[in-house]
């Protein structure tokens, strides 16, 4: 997965309709509106923040942002994007080694990160993210759902039970990427007790769904 995230990094943004911030505030401005109270005014950890598009929503709106991404390649073209003088940097990091990133966070997101989790590793990226916030921290994850074109892409699933989806570029590399679209009672059985004040959300328009709670 982090190598075809690698090689596709220069047409991410064209392949999803991102051409500029503007775009893409236009395009999910639905799911923004719904983000804006969990991220306003805090110290967010964004994880897998790719090329910037999010990140450069979550920096009109919150008081810093860490965009974290394991790729090199993406991070170089996030830190060309304009984040308007907002507090933002930019850290290679592993997901599931958070625990090598400095400071505590006040919030956390991520989008299109969550479907990528193999089953077996969801509960320790969980533990290892909420060990780098504070209580009372906001956490909204934002991903896809399933649809046609998506579909198209399935290939196999794996012996753990992950879907794998079949994804080739224009120069015709074929890689094979876990690509699970969780439903709500997964979702919400996942962090039961665990947390508070969480909210799960659909929209049929984008076929996205989020969901975002507090920690304890």
């Amino acid at each position: 997965m982090n190598a075809y995230y690698e090689k596709n990094a220069s047409i991410h943004d064209k392949l999803m309709g991102y051409t500029t911030n503007e775009k893409m505030e236009e395009l999910l401005g639905p799911l923004i509106k719904r983000v804006e109270k969990y991220v306003a005014g805090k110290d967010v950890l964004e994880i897998a923040c790719g090329t910037g598009n999010w990140t450069q929503v979550l920096a009109k709106r919150a008081r810093s942002v860490l965009a974290t991404d394991v790729n090199a390649s993406v991070l170089d073209i996030a830190r060309t994007k304009d984040y308007m003088n907002a507090r933002v940097t930019f850290e290679i990091a592993n997901a599931y080694a958070l625990e090598k990133i400095d400071g505590v966070f006040t919030a956390a997101f991520a989008s299109d990160w969550w479907s990528h989790i193999p089953g077996s590793e969801i509960s320790a990226f969980v533990e290892g993210l909420h060990r780098k916030l504070c209580s009372g921290a906001s956490v909204v994850f934002i991903d896809m759902m399933p649809g046609e074109s998506l579909d198209r892409m399935f290939s196999h699933y794996d012996e753990d039970g992950n879907l794998i989806h079949k994804r080739s570029l224009p120069d015709g590399q074929v890689f094979y990427v876990v690509k699970n679209f969780p439903t709500e009672k997964e979702l919400m059985d996942v962090f039961e007790g665990k947390v508070k004040d969480i909210e799960y959300h659909e929209d049929l328009s984008l076929r996205r769904w989020m969901l975002a709670y507090v920690t304890k």
